[in-house]
């Protein structure tokens, strides 16, 4: 059998040489291959099988070429989780197989005792293939909820967070932050009429922040459980800003918690042209935006002073 697959593969090879490529003879070829292959390493390690530690490790070497053979088509982004899922279940069943044949042509049952031994053994494997999908699907919450990284799992009887870095920039940090970057865009170095229009357009929900913010962000899953608010007091010499980053969901924590930064919009003047000539007369005012650090995670009520925008 693996003689044949070399041959089959040689012929493989040949049809894909051609000009122009035989390819109706190169995919009935490349088939046989791995048929070939498959029964003739199956044949092998059933006949003289490798054991590693006293395990026979035949089957699994055949479950992983037949998950390859079985899931090679399937779409790229998920095409190698689907063949670590199944290859213990692909295992259990070459590991079966044998024992309803036992020399003969046609299958049989085994005896009770047999079955009670297969029993056992599959549900072995479908808990490690079960296992392997969690993993994946830990992974997975990572990638869309990196806010999880930051959580404690020492209490955790199931999730080590092994070899797995937490963000440098909490996902709340980059909120806040990216925040702050847009409303100075919007404001910083404005002449006052334009950085008033801008506090108006957010009191007013003409300008969206919440929205706004998140098409600047990566586009993950969490950033729907992050709510993105604000505060404005007017004052004599501007205003007041405070910018909150609420998160309300998915905590390990009991309560919601939330981030928030303070920023300041104060006017100052600044020469139209260069400084060699300056008429005092001709300075236009501007807007300046000066903005605290991040708080820590708070719990507890939200502090909304004055009027409110998202």
């Amino acid at each position: 059998m693996i003689l044949l697959s070399i041959f089959s593969w040689l012929l493989c090879a040949f049809s894909w040489l051609l000009v122009p490529p035989a390819m109706n003879a190169y995919h009935f070829t490349h088939t046989g291959f791995l048929i070939f292959f498959v029964l003739g390493t199956a044949w092998w390690q059933w006949e003289r099988p490798i054991k590693l530690f006293g395990i026979k490790i035949g089957p699994w070497i055949v479950g992983m070429l037949l998950s390859i053979i079985l899931l090679d088509d399937l779409p790229e982004n998920w095409r190698h989780q689907a063949m670590i899922v199944t290859w213990p279940l692909l295992t259990a069943s070459v590991r079966s197989l044998p024992k309803f044949f036992r020399g003969q042509l046609l299958p049989s049952w085994p005896t009770i005792s047999i079955r009670k031994e297969l029993t056992v053994m599959f549900v072995f494997h479908v808990l490690i293939s079960l296992w392997l999908q969690f993993g994946f699907l830990l992974n997975q919450w990572m990638i869309n909820y990196p806010s999880l990284l930051t959580e404690d799992f020492a209490r955790s009887s199931f999730a080590i967070a092994w070899g797995i870095q937490a963000p440098e920039i909490p996902p709340g940090n980059i909120m806040i932050n990216e925040m702050e970057a847009f409303l100075r865009e919007q404001i910083e170095g404005q002449q006052s009429p334009r950085a008033n229009q801008v506090i108006s357009g957010l009191l007013e929900n003409r300008i969206e922040i919440d929205k706004t913010v998140k098409k600047r962000l990566p586009d993950i899953e969490e950033n729907e459980l992050w709510k993105l608010r604000g505060t404005v007091i007017q004052r004599q010499a501007g205003y007041g800003i405070t910018l909150f980053a609420i998160f309300q969901g998915l905590p390990l924590a009991q309560e919601e918690y939330y981030l928030e930064k303070s920023c300041e919009i104060s006017r100052t003047f600044r020469q139209p042209g260069p400084a060699s000539s300056p008429p005092p007369t001709e300075a236009l005012e501007r807007a300046q935006m000066e903005c605290g650090p991040t708080s820590d995670r708070t719990s507890g009520p939200i502090p909304f002073q004055g009027q409110h925008f998202d």
